[in-house]
């Protein structure tokens, strides 16, 4: 009888446990969230703009690196209210978000005319759920980007593709040039290590464009 119990503990450990990894990988991945803060209110000195949505840290990281290598404006997509430093909490409400189109209220925003002097719109973000974090949905749908060009760069957990976040970008950025192919793509657990690559790319696109 013991021994049949403890299989049967053996059994429900392991399937949590998948559980969580499951999840993970549905979601993207990381482990505690950052502050919620903005950057520095943005210009339009620059014309490239560098907008990116983060909540573990890793999207900061790659976005402040890029934002170095072209001398983009740096902006990030805060969320009126944060989600908090808690994974699972986190995780819960993008979901009910992403199933019921939840368009967040964000805190920080771009003048229409600082806004209308960026021609390229460097966008990072997290794989959520298998697709776009809906804070980015509230982004790109609040600003006209007519014939802007947009380059996506995101972290993962799995998703190194992406999954149907990309087409997302597409989707929402209308009129506007949404270089999925050019898309960098990094393994959360990467990120730290990757400046070289991530500047790297930021230098190719540049003097390919």
């Amino acid at each position: 009888m013991k021994k049949k119990i403890i299989i049967i503990i053996v059994a429900a450990v392991v399937v949590i446990a998948a559980a969580a990894v499951v999840c993970m990988n549905l979601f993207g991945g990381s482990h505690t969230g950052i502050d919620n803060e903005p950057e520095a209110k943005v210009t339009g000195e620059s014309n490239v703009l560098v907008a990116y949505f983060s909540w573990s840290g890793n999207g900061q990281q790659m976005a402040r690196w890029i934002a170095e290598e072209t001398g983009g404006d740096l902006f990030r997509i805060v969320p009126a209210e944060s989600y908090g430093e808690d994974y699972n909490a986190c995780a819960d409400r993008a979901k009910e978000e992403l199933d019921n189109e939840i368009r967040p209220e964000l805190s920080e925003h771009i003048d229409a005319a600082v806004m209308a002097q960026y021609d390229v719109i460097y966008l990072g973000f997290p794989v959520w759920w298998y697709d776009l974090p809906m804070p980015v949905w509230t982004f790109l749908e609040e600003y006209d980007l007519s014939g802007k060009t947009v380059v996506p760069f995101f972290s993962h957990n799995g998703s190194s593709s992406g999954a149907n976040s990309l087409n997302r970008v597409a989707e929402l950025a209308k009129d506007a040039t949404v270089l999925t192919k050019d898309a960098l793509s990094l393994r959360g657990s990467a990120v730290a290590d990757s400046e070289a690559e991530v500047k790297a790319w930021a230098a190719d696109f540049k003097e390919e464009n």
